[in-house]
């Protein structure tokens, strides 16, 4: 399943023509989170996505992910406990970590968990108000305060 729109897209349904894959386009609401559910892992190779939220959306829906060591995303799990960074641009890197994760479904099993337990443990404000807390200087110096 191919979840969204960018400019690949064309590329993608002509590559995979005559494969099972099935292109959903643009999703939200419950209609992402039911795409989430019949998913057993989340693939996000963009080298330029500068957060991927997505990311964090599939591990809270219990996925491991497979993201790139280019841009935002791979800020956004554990490494090879929640999901797996691969080198940008790399397509036989994407097919050993798809493989990984197809093949063992014990280690799958586990990612499933972490990811889901490390979503939990994010939050915007979690990580927004610690920053500000240590950009703020005292009213008397000039501060943000």
């Amino acid at each position: 399943m191919v979840v969204g729109e960018g400019p690949y897209l064309e590329e993608m349904r002509e590559d995979l023509a005559g494969w099972p894959a099935l292109f959903t386009g643009y999703l939200e609401g419950d209609e992402l989170f039911q795409a989430y559910a019949s998913a057993d892992l989340f693939v996000f190779p963009s080298a330029t996505d500068t957060f991927g939220n997505v990311v964090l959306e599939a591990q809270a829906s219990g996925l491991p992910v497979i993201v790139t060591d280019a841009g935002g995303p791979q800020e956004n799990l554990l490494p090879g406990q929640s999901g797996l960074v691969i080198k940008a641009h790399d397509g036989r890197a994407l097919l050993a970590a798809l493989k990984r994760l197809v093949d063992d479904g014990l280690l799958r099993a586990r990612m499933d968990a972490a990811a889901r337990r490390y979503a939990e443990e994010r939050s915007f404000e979690g990580a927004f108000l610690p920053a500000v807390g240590a950009l703020s200087l005292s009213p008397g110096r000039g501060g943000l305060r």
